[in-house]
């Protein structure tokens, strides 16, 4: 008897134990951040909002609202479910009136702010450029590298400015250059395309020998066109020889305005420390070679390699 009650003892006390501690739920550690693709819009834009680190719930969800307002469901002008999506893009119906406004991130159909990210409606008329890369503080989040083996980097002093960025052609035989890089515009406003090509005399890339070398490279933009899609190319490789503008299938291919490459002697090129402005009316080079065509819209920018500072679409 006195061995039956030592034992049940012994289960109340070990049953004891195992109920008094408490099962830890982990803490789950969140870092959502929110992007735009450009600090303003005008009034016809469709407005683009990149998110990352969110929940994975369904019912978590990316919002817009007129800056200063409050977390209220009456205040949404746009809103989006991700549907368990971690990471990925947005893109809404364009906001008419003109003023400040918000992208906010909310978890599970809550109120709860995560992360926000502010942007402005413009008119047509107030803004006479947007500007895509200018790599001041750090380069665009919004680079996709496409092909290659290096990823686009921040250099330090650019145009006369603080940075600039860095893509690195990577040249496998004399034919095939292999990397390429883009990034959206969707700009259907301004049709000027101008970037500031280096100079970047103290950069040494991983696949040259001496610093502020660059092979050739090309820079180029998908648009659309009231006949279609197209892909524009810019390469001072055709400048050397004496290559007109001509088009194969969708691609349409033009010399540059500007000298692209730095420092080689063996072919044509610019000092190592040499900028110069790369400008072209978009509309007017797409006449060279389909007078009666029109763009509508300029969606991206792509480049096989670069110094490259002040990417921009002007009026």
């Amino acid at each position: 008897m006195k061995i039956i009650i030592y034992i049940l003892f012994l289960i109340t006390i070990i049953g004891c134990g195992s109920s008094s501690k408490k099962e830890e739920t982990p803490q789950v550690s969140h870092n959502v951040e929110l992007t735009t693709q450009n600090k303003s819009y005008f009034t016809n834009d469709k407005i683009i909002i990149n998110f990352k680190n969110m929940s994975e719930n369904d019912n978590d969800w990316i919002g817009i609202f007129k800056k200063n307002s409050k977390n209220e469901f009456k205040n949404i002008i746009h809103r989006r479910d991700t549907n368990g999506f971690k990471n990925g893009k947005f893109i809404f119906d364009p906001i008419k009136e003109i003023g400040s406004y918000e992208a906010r991130a909310f978890f599970k159909d809550s109120l709860k702010l995560e992360a926000s990210i502010s942007f402005d409606i413009v008119s047509k008329n107030s803004k006479k450029f947007i500007m895509y890369e200018d790599a001041e503080n750090k380069i665009s989040s919004n680079w996709r590298q496409i092909s290659g083996s290096y990823p686009p980097l921040r250099a330090k002093n650019g145009f006369k400015s603080r940075g600039a960025l860095v893509l690195t052609p990577e040249w496998i035989d004399n034919y095939r250059n292999i990397s390429e890089y883009q990034l959206d515009m969707n700009n259907s406003n301004q049709k000027i395309l101008e970037m500031d090509m280096g100079g970047l005399k103290d950069y040494l890339l991983p696949n040259v020998h001496q610093k502020g070398f660059i092979q050739h490279y090309k820079v180029g933009i998908r648009v659309t066109t009231s006949d279609g899609e197209r892909g524009m190319i810019w390469d001072s490789f055709f400048n050397h020889g004496g290559v007109e503008p001509f088009k194969d299938g969708k691609w349409l291919s033009y010399p540059s305005p500007v000298e692209h490459v730095r420092g080689f002697e063996n072919v044509p090129s610019l000092p190592i420390d040499k900028w110069v402005h790369f400008r072209v009316d978009v509309e007017e080079e797409l006449h060279k070679l389909e007078p009666s065509n029109k763009i509508i819209s300029i969606d991206t920018f792509f480049a096989t390699g670069g110094f490259l500072d002040n990417i921009k679409l002007s009026n």
